[in-house]
């Protein structure tokens, strides 16, 4: 059944004891809550994220000109990856928001049903996709550059990450119905057998280890896809366990419901534009970045370096990113379980109290990619000239970690309490507004190179964080009925 949306009482807008001002700091309980969510979804992010950090890093020990001609490829082949794949991996946003609130007014059987409804909208929207975005691929590629090894590479290894776009559906939204049960650590036990599996394919196939085909960069995609269709497996199995059955029943007949599954539609497709247009964001943003190179290539250079530092501050950047994501993926999950037993008062203290959790870790994890950039990039490429323009834009988005951790948590918390058309808008102005015409004025208009354009993504972090957190604390989101 669903909810229609309900007049809010004026008690449940007021101000409260809440308030991001009080208390300073997170009690004991709500911090132990936090965490014991936060901790296996950022453990499971950041081993799911490895598969990107291991391409980077392999790739880096290829030969010139691949190393750094694969890596500035990957700059451009994971964000069409997740521009397609996150539109409709968002599913999972409005999947594991509807599961939340049926968990926390204690209907387990309702929440099991939604489960096969959205498996069944994950599977049937993205085969079609996959086989265009295959097809589509090498002509994306053809037109970003004219680089011929370029456009090889980027597209043989992106249509192979493309042969896992299913897979990597309808996992995130098994993740996002164990996750909204309050189960995290599920899905971090499929993540690190994946990953596992991911990082020996990956040595056999990019090198030619243990009798395979040296096969270099497409390799890399071979792997990915392997192991994507692997932790879907696991997945699955976990949801046919007879303690899931018996509870949760997911599986039952005439479970699949129109009105259901137009509900998560609802939901989810705000969340699937504001990640599309995060990531076109970043794929355009990508394109200012390739007039550096163009500009360095053409005074005898022979490395795309502005490129490859763009993806290796990505790829250390995904360490925050993906575990400012963790904690959001709690906080989603706690403020829509107390939203659904009636309790928004104790969403919001969740949700602030995330926030001043995220602050202090990212804090420490910001300020070692600011103390240490030139290592933080040395790491992936040792060209001295690739960590002469990066350093800096590593230093200021190291500077930036609490910024990103608050704009993140608070987003992915109103994406728990199904306010999924307002991030929708923001992310759309903010990007599009702010992120790209800032970068090109910053970078190539006013000539302060890579710097610049990284100078742009800082003001839209903080843009971000200060709309979201009016948004939050204003408090309309808590009479949102799903």
């Amino acid at each position: 059944m669903v909810y229609p949306l309900r007049k809010v009482p004026p008690s449940m807008l007021s101000p409260s004891s809440t308030r991001i001002f009080s208390p300073l700091f997170p009690t004991f309980a709500d911090t132990k809550r936090i965490l014991y969510l936060a901790i296996p979804a950022m453990l499971a992010m950041l081993t799911q994220t490895a598969i990107n950090i291991v391409d980077t890093y392999f790739i880096g020990r290829l030969n010139e000109p691949v190393r750094s001609t694969g890596q500035a490829m990957l700059s451009d082949a994971l964000p069409l990856l997740w521009a397609v794949g996150g539109f409709f991996s968002a599913i999972s946003v409005g999947t594991q928001a509807v599961v939340a609130r049926r968990e926390g007014r204690g209907d387990p059987r309702s929440g099991g049903g939604v489960l096969t409804n959205a498996v069944v909208l994950a599977t049937g929207s993205t085969g079609l996709a996959a086989v265009l975005s295959w097809i589509a691929v090498p002509w994306i590629f053809a037109i970003w550059s004219k680089n011929e090894l370029y456009v090889e590479l980027g597209g043989n290894y992106t249509q192979w990450r493309f042969v896992g776009l299913v897979s990597m559906v309808v996992t995130s939204t098994y993740k996002a119905f164990f996750d909204g049960t309050g189960r995290t650590y599920l899905h971090f036990v499929a993540a690190v057998i994946m990953n596992i599996v991911n990082l020996a394919l990956c040595w056999m196939l990019i090198f030619g280890e243990w009798g395979a085909p040296a096969l270099g960069v497409v390799g890399a995609g071979i792997a990915a896809a392997i192991s994507s269709w692997l932790g879907l497996a696991i997945m699955v199995f976990f949801s046919i366990r007879k303690k899931e059955q018996q509870r949760y029943h997911p599986y039952r007949s005439r479970v699949l419901s129109g009105t259901l599954m137009k509900k998560l539609v609802n939901l989810s497709v705000p969340s699937g534009v504001a990640s599309t247009v995060v990531m076109t964001g970043f794929l355009l943003f990508r394109q200012v970045v390739k007039v550096f190179d163009e500009r360095y290539m053409e005074a005898g250079g022979s490395e795309a370096i502005y490129g490859a530092a763009t993806t290796i501050i990505i790829e250390v950047l995904s360490v925050t990113f993906f575990s400012c994501l963790a904690f959001g993926v709690a906080t989603a999950t706690l403020v829509s379980q107390r939203l659904g037993a009636r309790d928004p008062n104790g969403a919001e203290r969740f949700g602030w109290s995330s926030v001043k959790l995220g602050i202090v870790l990212f804090s420490i994890i910001g300020g070692l990619e600011a103390f240490f950039p030139d290592y933080c990039i040395a790491i992936f490429n040792e060209s001295p000239e690739v960590i002469r323009v990066g350093a800096p834009a590593m230093r200021l988005m190291g500077i930036c970690g609490p910024l990103i951790s608050t704009g993140m948590i608070l987003t992915q918390a109103l994406f728990g309490a199904g306010n999924t058309r307002f991030v929708m808008k923001v992310e759309l102005a903010l990007h599009f507004g702010v992120l790209l015409p800032t970068a090109y004025l910053l970078g190539v208009v006013l000539d302060y190179g890579l710097l610049g354009v990284w100078s742009s993504a800082a003001l839209y972090t903080l843009l971000l964080t200060a709309v979201m957190g009016w948004k939050f604390r204003q408090g309309s989101w808590k009479g949102i009925e799903i």
